[in-house]
């Protein structure tokens, strides 16, 4: 069950929803300080230069050494915070809108189950925001180990 506090959410269920989450991956524009997962399962903070690769493209690390580059596969951690502001985003919503629509819609319906409501589906700030994010914007839906797109399986 959803509850409110706690720490950042560094969970392989949270990690594998934002995996799963191309979306929000593709809309990520790094800055100082946010957290990923390297395809190892390391996390990591980005910090220029300090830690993983010295620059971030399309969710990839590139590392260049001397005429080779290396890409590897980096998983963009949203943070609490940041998945407001993307509820936000384009929205043209206010931030008492966006808070009010979410907490109406924690007791909505979920998924390819009627009976089951978001707020007793997950545990955490982060895992619960992403899943709202996911089905008002991209009409997808978590259910149990993957996005299920609804607009490619109408009624699923």
């Amino acid at each position: 069950m959803w509850k409110m506090g706690a720490g950042m959410d560094k969970s392989s269920r949270y990690i594998d929803m934002c995996k799963g989450a191309r979306e929000i991956q593709e809309s990520w524009c790094h800055k100082t300080g946010d957290i990923f997962v390297t395809e190892d399962g390391e996390l990591l903070f980005w910090v220029p230069g300090k830690y993983g690769a010295s620059e971030i493209k399309n969710g990839f690390g590139v590392t260049r050494d001397s005429k080779v580059v290396t890409l590897t596969r980096y998983t963009w951690l949203p943070r609490y915070s940041q998945l407001i502001e993307a509820a936000q985003e384009d929205s043209g919503a206010s931030f008492r809108d966006v808070t009010f629509h979410f907490y109406t819609w924690l007791d909505t319906a979920y998924g390819s189950s009627s009976k089951t409501v978001p707020k007793e589906l997950f545990t955490t700030n982060e895992q619960v925001w992403l899943a709202y994010i996911m089905e008002r914007r991209y009409a997808k839906t978590w259910e149990t180990d993957r996005w299920v797109d609804h607009n490619l399986h109408p009624g699923a």
